[in-house]
């Protein structure tokens, strides 16, 4: 009755003779009502025909409530669902509609909001002890099928597990290796796509819905895949920053955000990958950062909400990118890192305050961390340059940090933003130029950058209170 409804109006008023329109009220209920059954009861008979239902229309570009509503259900599932057979079969669905409309439209058929539900997907099982669990249950069923009794004791041993709701871990793994194999070849299709179209188009900004979205998963999942698909993954990721210019700036951050991340990942020690050619494009993005844009991919009702959130988001991954480059690993060229340094405080003349005190709280962090070395210069970029003694000139166009030369120069853009009008870029400002350190917890970056987005959106601004004696 439900499926019914919703074909019946889900063109509006006009009928199933023009394909346009929203959906009627009541159609839209029904798909909803749809959704909500598919969260809560997701071992029903039928599920095969939720899944279908909720899949298709989890891509629904005339109604976003409609939209919002399956990709939820979806999410919801992929959380809930601890066998993980409901999850494939939602997660083949899926699949076979992105390769489709991907192939015909070049996925601009295909929502991110559909891409962004595999971040829900719990998958644990490493490709490699996937293989050994497919081994192992294909060893199970040659033992049972040797005799009769062997099979009637399986059959009675699947009723029992079936009626005490227990986890069976081959089954488990067989269901996640499949789903993350599913996964991975989708996003392994969208860069290959998107990569070719590179290639061929030099004067336009090739760039697909999809593409931040693939890289996000893959920057999440790629600790599962094999070493094999890992090179395979840092090759394509190295040729699409090659053509970075013709990508978006979020793009472009998930990029190099994905290929640190893999680097992170266990055994990737071994691979031979140089991190400067991931940290020249970090580079040469921080100037594009917070430049209003037209390249959003997340299209939004509100063209100010859409660039707000863009940008919250892309600092986020920033921060996340400056993390693992600086933070979790050691630099050990002082000459790229004072590049760096000079850099983000030049990026954070021109940002929003959204922007610019995660940035400066994330140079605080880092300086902090390299001062202590012997080796290290950063305090000499804190003085006067009359008092510096020079080493050659500066070159803030260099494409490579170590070739600016920044220890010629000092960040005399700090002496600018303690008098900014926003009291916490000014408070970050100061502290950083009289070598304070930072008060984490409550002063780390990714948490100031949360709190900012807060109070933008609320539209408070802190003010500390000056009291004067009379």
């Amino acid at each position: 009755l439900l499926e019914k409804t919703w074909e019946d109006g889900k063109f509006g008023h006009r009928g199933l003779s023009e394909h346009t329109g929203p959906p009627t009220t009541l159609a839209a209920t029904s798909i909803i009502a749809l959704s909500q059954l598919l969260q809560t009861s997701y071992l029903f008979n039928f599920r095969s025909n939720l899944i279908q239902i909720v899949v298709r229309q989890a891509n629904n570009h005339s109604s976003d409530d409609v939209r919002l509503a399956c990709c939820h259900a979806l999410s919801v599932l992929f959380t809930k669902d601890v066998q993980g057979e409901a999850s494939l079969e939602a997660v083949r669905r899926m699949a076979k509609m992105v390769k489709e409309r991907h192939n015909q439209q070049g996925g601009r058929g295909i929502h991110p909001d559909v891409m962004n539900t595999w971040l829900s997907l719990p998958l644990r099982i490493h490709e490699d002890e996937a293989m050994a669990a497919k081994i192992a249950a294909q060893v199970k069923k040659k033992r049972a099928k040797k005799s009769e009794e062997a099979k009637a004791t399986q059959d009675i041993e699947n009723e029992m597990k079936e009626g005490e709701a227990t986890v069976d871990k081959l089954e488990l793994a067989k269901n996640q290796a499949d789903t993350l194999h599913a996964v991975i070849l989708t996003y392994f299709r969208i860069l290959k796509v998107q990569d070719g179209a590179a290639e061929q188009i030099d004067s336009k900004v090739v760039d697909s819905n999809l593409l931040p979205c693939a890289l996000r998963g893959l920057a999440k999942f790629s600790h599962l895949i094999h070493l094999d698909a890992v090179v395979d993954l840092l090759e394509v990721l190295k040729k699409l920053l090659e053509n970075g210019d013709r990508l978006s700036t979020d793009s472009c951050v998930h990029c190099i955000l994905c290929a640190l991340k893999t680097l992170r990942g266990p055994g990737r020690d071994t691979i031979p990958v140089d991190m400067k050619q991931y940290l020249i494009p970090l580079y040469g993005i921080l100037p594009r950062i917070g430049i209003p844009t037209n390249e959003s991919s997340l299209p939004s009702t509100n063209a100010d909400d859409a660039q707000s959130n863009d940008e919250g988001k892309v600092i986020e991954e920033v921060i996340q990118c400056l993390d693992h480059a600086f933070l979790q690993r050691r630099e050990l060229s002082s000459t790229r890192l004072a590049g760096f340094l000079k850099r983000l405080a030049c990026s954070s003349l021109h940002c929003m305050p959204t922007s610019s005190v995660p940035l400066l709280a994330c140079t605080r962090q880092i300086a902090s961390r390299y001062s202590s070395s012997s080796s290290s210069k950063i305090e000499r970029m804190l003085e006067n340059e009359e008092d510096i003694v020079a080493e050659g000139v500066f070159s803030p166009d260099a494409e490579d940090p170590e070739h600016s030369n920044s220890h010629a120069t000092s960040l005399w853009e700090l002496s600018l933003l303690k008098y900014h009008v926003h009291p916490k870029v000014a408070e970050q400002s100061s502290n950083m130029a009289e070598g304070k350190l930072l008060k984490l917890p409550g002063e780390a970056p990714s948490k100031l950058c949360a709190q900012m987005k807060r109070d933008a959106r609320e539209g408070h601004i802190e003010q500390k209170p000056m009291w004067k004696k009379h």
